[in-house]
Formats: structure tokens, C-alpha cells, sequence
């Protein structure tokens, strides 16, 4: 668990680190994740506590985030030295 953070972001930082976990190409926006990964892990939450989770998570190295061409952000899962990536 995220000892720093509220119980709901909380449990949607759980749930994404558990789809990414499952699905380790995956990658979508905020409203993306809300609308479609965090249902399969029985959590509803809305875009803006997601993007609180999802900040979390950047800032603790576990997912990244990708600004597309067309302006649009995604998130995915972070990708360390192993995979050869800083």
C-alpha cells in the first residue's frame, strides 16, 4: 500500500500496478484507465482522483508517461535500465 496517500488513490494505485502487472504493454490516458482497466479490477473511480494515482506512481517510478504527436498524454508501465531505457 501508499502509506503518503488517501485510501482511494490508494486502492487505484494497487489497481493499476495490478493491470500493468497483467497487461505489461499497456498504455492509455487518464479517462482510459479510469473507463476500462480499473473496472477489470473491480475499482470505480473517477479521471481526477485517477490522475492523482497516476502522479503517484510517475513520481515513484512506477508507471511514465508519453505525450503523443497529437498532444494527447498516456501512461504505461515505467521501463528501467533493464530494458535497456533510463
Amino acid at each position: 500500500m501508499c502509506p503518503a496517500i488517501d485510501s482511494q488513490v490508494g486502492r487505484i494505485v494497487e489497481a493499476i500496478e495490478s493491470y500493468l502487472s497483467a497487461h505489461p504493454g499497456a498504455a492509455d490516458s487518464e479517462l482510459g484507465i479510469a473507463e476500462w482497466w480499473l473496472p477489470t479490477e473491480g475499482v470505480d473511480a473517477d479521471p481526477l482522483t485517477v490522475a492523482e494515482a497516476l502522479a503517484w506512481l510517475e513520481a515513484h517510478r512506477g508507471v511514465e508517461r508519453q505525450k503523443l504527436p497529437d498532444g494527447r498524454v498516456i501512461y504505461r508501465a515505467a521501463r528501467g535500465p533493464e530494458h535497456g531505457e533510463a
